[in-house]
C-alpha cells in the first residue's frame, strides 16, 4: 500500500503506521497504465542472473542472501537451485506489467510529515510507488545426461522453446504438436512452475508448460485485475531525517553473492559424486563426502546468520559495514577458503576416477561394501577359494575435515599448515602405486570367485589382493597363479584361472581351455619356465619351456586341452620325443588332466590332445 513504512534493517513492512493522514494518501496517488509483456529463456542458474530476472538488487538482495526475508509466489524461483552438473536446466520466464501507482507529494507536503522524526526506530523507508503485474517461471530440468551431450540437449530445448513461443507472440496461436525429433528432446525434461498466477494444475511436462504459457495473458483478467505488486519504489527516510537509515554497499553485496554461489557450486559437485555408482559402493568415500557437504552447509548457514545479525545494526548506523566485510574476507584465510575447498573436492574426484578405472577393468565383478557381506561370501558353503581386490587406502576420516569442524566450533588451530588439504602422500596421485595396482588387477581380473572391496591396510598403499582358502586368509598380497616348476604342480588352481565358468568345488581358478606346450631347444639340463598369454578367442595359454639334450633346431611341442567338466587331479606321464628326432630324445613330462590322450604329428612337432 502506498505510504506504508518499510524497515530495510529487517526486510519487513510496518503495518498500521504512515507518515501522512488517510486524507492525503487518498488524494495524492496517481495511476498510469503500463501494459507490457516479455519472455526470456535462461540457461544460467546463478544467483546473480535469477535476481536480475526478478529485479531483486541492492539492499533487498542483501536481505535475501542473509535469510532476513522469505519469498513467495514467483520469487520462490530464487530458492530453486540446480542439483547436479550432469543435468541441463533451461528456464522460460514470462513477465507482464499492467499499471504503476505513485504518491505525488509537493515539497511542502513532504516537510509537513509529523511522524518523520518518530519512526527512526520503526522503519527506514516509505513506499512511494508500486508497479503491478505478474511473473511466471517454467523451470525445465533434464534427466541425468552424459557430459558430452549436455550442451547439445540444452541448445535443442532452447531452440524448440524459441520456435514455439515466438510463433505464439507473433501469430497469437501456437502449434503444440511436436515432431518425433523434438519429442525425443522434450521427453528428457520435467517442468516446475513458479508464478503469480493461480493455475488449476501446475505443468509437469513440456507440452503442459506450452499450453499453460498460452493461457497466461488471459489469466491476468479482462481488466488486468489479477495482478500483484512486482516492484516497489522506496524513499529513504533520510530524506526526512538524515540519520534514519544507512544502506549496504554494492561491493559487499557482490562479495556475499559470489561467496554463496561458490559454496553452492561445491555442493553440486559433491552431489554428483554422491550419486556416482562407484561412490555408492564404498561407504568410506560416502562418509567423507557427506561430512564435507554438511560442514560446507554449516559454514554457509553461519555466514547467513552473521549477515542476519549484523545487517540491521549496520543499517541503523550502530555498527560499521567493515565488520561484516571482514567476516567474508576472513574466509580466505580459513579451511573454508574457495581455493582449499576446491582442491579438496578435486582430490576426491580424482580418487573416484581412479577407483572407477579399476572397477571397470574388472567389469562385472561384485563390489562388497562391508565386512559382513565379505564374511558371507567367504563362509558360503562349498566355497574353497575367494579372491578380493582390496582398496587398502580408502578412509572415512580426514584430518582436513576435522580442521573444518574445529574452525566452525571456534577452536584455535595450531599453525596454518593444517588448513591446507594434504597433497603429497595421496595414493591416487602416485603413478607407481597405480602401476602396481594395475598389474595386480590384470593378474586376477578373469577369476570367477573374485570380489572388490575396501579394507584399510597401511602395509599396502593403494591396493592389494586378498586370498581366502577354506574361510581363512591365506595371504593379503596375492600376486596371481604362479607356475615356476612343472614337477611341483599338483592342482589345477596352480595353473590357470578363467572367469565366467562354474567353479570347481568353489575354486576361482577353473580353466575353460588350458594349452600346455613343452619345448626342447637348448642342449642343457631341464629348465622349467612359465609364460602367460591371452588368445583372441579368450582362451588362456600357459607355455612351459623345457630344455633337453637335443639339437637346437629341433623342438618338441605337447599341447593339452582341458574341458570344464573334467575333474581328475593332475598327474605326470612320460612321453617319447617326436619320432622324426633320432638323436638323444630325452624324456618329456606332461601334466595330464584327463584320462584319454591322442597323438598327432606335424613336422617336428607332436601334439598330444586330451
Amino acid at each position: 500500500i502506498l505510504g506504508m513504512l518499510y524497515d530495510a534493517r529487517r526486510g519487513k513492512l510496518i503495518p498500521g503506521v504512515t507518515l501522512w493522514n488517510s486524507k492525503t494518501l487518498q488524494k495524492k496517488p496517481v495511476e498510469h497504465n503500463q501494459h507490457s509483456s516479455e519472455f526470456h529463456i535462461n540457461a544460467t542458474d546463478s544467483i546473480e542472473k535469477k535476481s536480475a530476472l526478478l529485479d531483486v538488487n541492492g539492499s533487498l538482495k542483501a536481505s535475501f542472501l542473509g535469510g532476513l526475508i522469505e519469498v513467495e509466489g514467483s520469487a520462490k524461483y530464487l530458492n530453486d537451485r540446480k542439483k547436479s552438473h550432469h543435468q541441463c536446466r533451461v528456464t522460460l520466464h514470462y513477465k507482464a506489467t499492467t499499471k504503476f501507482k505513485q504518491l505525488m507529494l509537493t515539497p511542502d507536503e513532504t516537510k509537513n510529515s509529523q511522524e518523520a522524526k518518530n519512526v527512526k526506530r520503526l522503519a527506514t523507508h516509505v513506499v512511494t510507488g508500486i508497479l503491478y503485474g505478474a511473473n511466471a517461471f517454467f523451470v525445465f530440468d533434464s534427466e541425468k545426461l552424459d557430459d558430452s551431450s549436455i550442451q547439445v540437449i540444452q541448445d535443442s530445448i532452447q531452440a524448440i522453446l524459441i520456435k514455439k513461443i515466438t510463433s505464439f507472440n507473433v501469430e497469437g496461436k501456437v502449434d503444440i504438436k511436436l515432431s518425433d525429433e523434438e519429442k525425443a528432446v522434450t521427453d528428457k525434461f520435467t517442468c516446475k512452475f513458479y508464478g503469480d498466477f493461480i493455475l488449476e494444475s501446475n505443468p509437469a511436462t513440456f507440452e503442459d508448460a506450452v499450453k499453460t504459457y498460452i493461457q497466461l495473458p488471459k489469466l491476468l483478467g479482462e481488466n488486468r485485475e489479477n495482478c500483484v505488486p512486482l516492484k516497489v519504489t522506496l524513499m529513504p527516510l533520510k530524506k526526512f531525517h538524515p540519520k534514519a537509515a544507512y544502506m549496504i554497499s554494492n561491493g559487499f553485496i557482490s562479495k556475499a553473492e559470489d561467496t554463496l554461489q561458490e559454496l553452492h557450486n561445491l555442493d553440486i559437485r559433491c552431489n554428483d559424486l554422491l550419486e556416482d555408482r562407484v561412490v555408492r559402493s564404498f561407504p568410506q568415500i560416502q562418509e567423507k563426502l557427506s561430512r564435507f557437504k554438511k560442514l560446507c552447509e554449516y559454514f554457509r548457514s553461519s555466514l547467513q546468520e552473521t549477515m542476519a545479525e549484523k545487517l540491521p545494526s549496520i543499517r541503523a548506523g550502530e555498527e560499521d559495514e567493515q565488520e561484516l566485510v571482514k567476516v567474508f574476507y576472513d574466509r580466505d584465510k580459513s579451511p573454508f577458503s574457495q581455493e582449499r575447498l576446491t582442491k579438496w573436492i578435486k582430490d576426491e574426484e580424482r580418487e573416484v576416477t581412479i577407483i572407477r578405472y579399476f572397477v571397470d577393468m574388472m567389469e562385472g565383478t561384485k563390489i562388497i561394501s562391508d565386512q559382513s557381506e565379505l564374511d558371507r561370501e567367504v563362509f558360503k558353503p562349498g566355497v574353497e577359494e575367494v579372491l578380493c581386490f582390496v582398496f587398502t587406502s580408502l578412509k572415512s576420516t580426514d584430518p582436513y575435515l576435522q580442521n573444518m569442524s574445529d574452525y566452525l566450533e571456534k577452536k584455535k588451530l595450531e599453525g596454518t599448515d593444517g588448513n591446507t588439504p594434504p597433497t603429497q602422500d595421496q595414493w591416487y596421485r602416485s603413478d607407481e602405486v597405480i602401476k602396481q595396482m594395475t598389474e595386480k588387477a590384470e593378474a586376477v581380473k578373469n577369476c570367477s570367485r573374485l570380489f572388490i572391496t575396501a579394507i584399510q591396510n597401511d602395509q599396502y598403499k593403494g591396493g592389494s589382493i586378498y586370498h581366502y582358502r577354506n574361510t581363512n586368509l591365506v595371504t593379503d598380497d596375492f600376486s596371481g597363479p604362479d607356475v615356476t616348476d612343472v614337477e611341483k604342480v599338483t592342482n589345477r588352481r596352480d595353473l590357470t584361472c578363467c572367469k565366467g565358468q562354474p567353479p570347481f568345488r568353489g575354486s576361482p581358478f577353473l580353466p575353460l581351455v588350458s594349452s600346455i606346450s613343452f619345448f626342447r631347444s637348448l642342449p642343457t639340463a631341464w629348465d622349467h619356465r612359465c609364460g602367460w598369454g591371452r588368445r583372441s578367442t579368450g582362451k588362456l595359454r600357459a607355455s612351459l619351456l623345457h630344455s633337453a639334450h637335443s639339437s637346437p633346431q629341433l623342438t618338441s611341442t605337447v599341447s593339452a586341452s582341458l574341458q570344464p567338466q573334467q575333474q581328475s587331479v593332475c598327474r605326470s606321464v612320460e612321453l617319447p620325443s617326436p619320432v622324426t628326432h633320432e638323436q638323444d630324445p630325452g624324456i618329456l613330462k606332461l601334466l595330464n588332466f584327463g584320462k584319454n590322450l591322442s597323438l598327432t604329428q606335424s613336422g617336428h612337432s607332436t601334439f598330444f590332445r586330451l
